[in-house]
């Protein structure tokens, strides 16, 4: 049965013009390569939420310097709806696209309804954005679609400074069922530069499982398919383990038993193509010791 309530993916209202209300596309859309972004979506109708993860793997400039491109990686991931051995889904593209007008106005464009304010803060320094800038916009009043048959509540919208957007929460009422809706579409980890904001849950894993703590470091990542995995205590490799690398399609794509106790032991992906591997480093006893993710630029 059709739904009679509106599903806007809302892209903001009427902003303020004053100087102090508004971040700039320049300010908002300021990647930079190696800059990573994760986003948390769903509804409140039941059913996984969606997790996307975003890579920027280039940037460059028009010309006139007025037009910023960039090429990015985005490993989506649908945790399963049901327990083990349910599992969840991967899906991966690569893709280019543009901003333009750099110095304008970040308007959020696309809600049927006014907002009732605006506001630009500075967020806190340990949630949700990590002292970065947010414009934000809402809530609406209550108002109808052109159909006059689903009134729209409490639409939230913003914008983040270096961290892109339009990040939103919709609050909406299903008619039919006389029961409130929810969707939603957040930023919960962002990593530009050496900052570090969130928790990071595509490629680590969504329920980690318990895990002994390992202090070893994979390098370079990313890298052209050659990486090194360095222990720094040697009590940690005296006992047999493995290392198994896996494409974002599930499938083991790498599989060695590191015995080099005091030394680097190499992983050679470089017959793989570029994107995103998930790697674990499994003990003896089959205790899951450390997991990770590792990009392959070429």
């Amino acid at each position: 049965m059709k739904k009679l309530y509106v599903l806007l993916f809302i892209l903001g209202g009427v902003f303020a013009t004053s100087a102090q209300n508004y971040l700039t596309v320049g300010q908002v859309y300021n990647f930079n390569v190696g800059d990573v972004f994760e986003a948390q979506s769903g509804y409140s109708e039941g059913g996984p939420p969606i997790y996307g993860l975003t890579i920027v793997l280039a940037k460059w400039y028009s010309v006139h310097s007025d037009t910023v491109f960039y090429k990015d990686s985005l490993v989506s991931y649908i945790p399963p709806a049901c327990p083990p051995p349910c599992v969840g889904s991967f899906s991966t593209r690569i893709q280019t696209f543009s901003y333009t007008n750099l110095s304008s106005i970040a308007v959020q464009e696309g809600s049927y309804c006014p907002q009732t304010w605006d506001t630009l803060y500075n967020s806190a320094l340990t949630s949700p954005y990590c002292g970065r800038k947010v414009w934000e916009v809402g809530p609406d009043t209550a108002c109808w679609d052109s159909t006059g048959e689903a009134p729209v509540n409490n639409t939230f919208s913003s914008v983040v400074q270096g961290c892109g957007g339009p990040y939103y929460t919709i609050y909406t009422f299903d008619i039919i069922n006389d029961i409130p809706y929810t969707e939603y579409y957040s930023l919960i980890y962002y990593k530009k530069n050496d900052t570090v904001c969130g928790l990071e849950y595509v490629i680590t894993g969504i329920n980690p499982v318990n895990q002994t703590v390992a202090d070893f470091r994979v390098y370079p990542n990313p890298s052209n398919g050659l990486f090194n995995i360095t222990f720094s205590h040697p009590e940690l490799v005296s006992r047999s383990q493995a290392i198994e690398v896996y494409n974002v399609l599930g499938g083991k794509v790498y599989d060695e038993m590191l015995n080099q106790v005091q030394h680097d032991d190499e992983i050679n992906l470089s017959a793989q193509p570029n994107g995103i591997y998930l790697y674990r480093v499994i003990a003896e006893d089959g205790s899951l010791l450390g997991e990770g993710k590792l990009v392959i630029q070429k």
